[in-house]
């Protein structure tokens, strides 16, 4: 009595400890559920993020290529108010000789002793030396008048030329002034971007530091669990290789009733490994109901992959078994069905065998819809076409 209550507790101790493990499991797939569902979001957040700085970015290079156009167009009007300055100054020079000249004149006719336009007048010998000094003073005024007035009015041209450009230019300040200020503001707006980015950038990090962490934890788990299965497997001298037949009595049920075409075999070599089930799919598979294929109780179920469609490579949701269902069947046996749409049974269930447990889909790593079907004894991987000798 003594030794069957020792054995018993043994049993049972080994059995908490797998339920335990198996607890701890489920529990770290909800946190990577959880972490993935917020790195996701927050890949969203970056996403939007990115466009605004995007957008506020392309409105800053907008800015600068109108203060650059802006800048061209002044230094333009300033090098045209220069060029007027410049022509005013000619034209001042100009009448400036030209005063030269008048004066000159006026000194070459009180050198010859006619200080007025009277005594010239007056000096005259007889009528027609008269009425020549008349005429060549009339000249001078005329010319010399009509001379100064073109000049003027050449200067006065040019000066509202110069009006016209500084008020242009005044204008030109004024909007580079609204665009210096329009650029400071979305600089800053920018940098306010940015800053938002690197900090969803840095959560997301954080995010994918925790769910790593879950997946080693995950990892050891299972190497946990395995090890369990692996004492089990050693205290029943099991064969701990590829080639282990269990013994079967052919009473298993086929887990996808009305599908038979199997697209990959088990063992069937692979880049790197070796295929560890069989895969079950053929035409109108996804949705196709899957049952268990022996009676017993489920260990482990996870749903929450929601990456259902085709794909070459793994959505990172189970090492690429994506949904699925555990049954443990007893001395020994048990059988995983993978990449299912979604399971109907849930850990601790107990279910008979041709029970619908799920459906079938391509989540996990998989190129398209199908049942991956896996048989262990103790831990250890077989063919589970041992258990259908009649097919």
């Amino acid at each position: 009595m003594a030794l069957v209550m020792v054995l018993f507790a043994v049993i049972m101790t080994s059995a908490d400890t797998l339920s335990d493990l198996q607890a701890e499991q489920d529990r770290l797939r909800q946190e990577a559920q959880e972490y993935q569902a917020i790195i996701d979001s927050l890949q969203g957040d970056i996403d939007k993020q990115q466009e605004l700085v995007d957008a506020v970015a392309a409105k800053v290079k907008l800015v600068n290529d109108e203060i650059a156009v802006s800048r061209e167009k002044i230094a333009a009007i300033e090098g045209s108010i220069e060029d007027k300055k410049s022509e005013i100054s000619a034209l001042e020079a100009e009448a400036e000789a030209n005063m030269e000249l008048f004066r000159q004149r006026l000194r070459a006719l009180y050198v010859a002793g006619d200080v007025s336009t009277l005594e010239i007048i007056l000096g005259a010998s007889d009528f027609n030396d008269f009425v020549d000094k008349v005429q060549l003073i009339d000249s001078m005024n005329e010319k010399d008048s009509k001379l100064i007035d073109e000049i003027e009015a050449q200067m006065d041209d040019i000066n509202a030329e110069v009006e016209v450009l500084n008020a242009d230019l005044a204008v030109l300040e004024a909007e580079e002034t609204e665009l210096a200020a329009k650029q400071a503001e979305l600089n800053a707006l920018l940098s306010e971007h940015e800053e938002a980015l690197a900090s969803l950038y840095g959560k997301k990090e954080d995010a994918a530091g925790h769910l790593d962490a879950i997946l080693d934890s995950q990892s050891e788990t299972e190497q946990k669990i395995q090890d369990y299965y692996a004492s089990q497997n050693q205290n029943n001298n099991s064969n701990n290789n590829q080639g282990v037949t269990p013994p079967g009595d052919g009473s298993w049920v086929w887990p996808a009733p009305g599908h038979y075409y199997l697209s990959s075999q088990y063992y069937e070599e692979r880049t790197g490994y070796y295929h560890g089930g069989i895969d079950i799919a053929g035409s109108g598979f996804m949705g196709t109901t899957i049952v268990a294929a022996q009676s017993g109780t489920v260990i482990d179920s996870y749903s929450w992959c929601e990456h259902n469609w085709g794909k070459w490579g793994s959505c990172g949701c189970n090492g690429g078994w994506g949904n699925y269902v555990w049954i443990d069947h007893g001395d020994g046996k048990a059988t995983i069905y993978a990449h299912l749409s979604y399971p109907t049974v849930y850990a601790g269930e107990y279910v008979s065998a041709g029970q619908v447990i799920g459906y079938a889909g391509s989540t996990g790593y998989s190129t398209g819809p199908h049942l991956h079907f896996e048989a262990r004894y103790y831990g250890t991987r077989y063919d589970p076409m041992s258990e259908y000798p009649y097919m």
